[in-house]
């Protein structure tokens, strides 16, 4: 009869310890800012092979806008400039064209 109780508690230890919760909050937040540095300058949108958006998370409060361009390099725009928001909405709308 203790047998029982000792293995329920046992079983209540390991799943309270069980990792999934933070495996599945790693994949869905923000844990690291990726851009050091922003840029204001302005980049021609057919220079632009993709655009990253991602929104603040838990270890990143800011949104970054991260531009990839036809060369391979990678750039992180200010979200606040006014050129990116309105390459942003060109990109939105072309995206949905496609």
């Amino acid at each position: 009869m203790r047998f029982i109780p000792g293995s329920l508690l046992l079983m209540l230890l390991v799943s309270s310890l069980c990792p999934v919760h933070g495996i599945l909050e790693i994949y869905n937040t923000n844990l690291k800012c990726l851009c050091k540095q922003t840029t204001t300058a302005f980049i021609r949108p057919r220079n632009i092979s993709r655009i990253d958006i991602r929104p603040p998370g838990n270890g990143c409060p800011n949104t970054e806008i991260i531009v990839r361009l036809r060369n391979k390099a990678t750039i992180c725009v200010d979200p606040a400039s006014d050129w990116a928001k309105r390459v942003l909405t060109l990109w939105r709308k072309r995206k949905m064209n496609i």
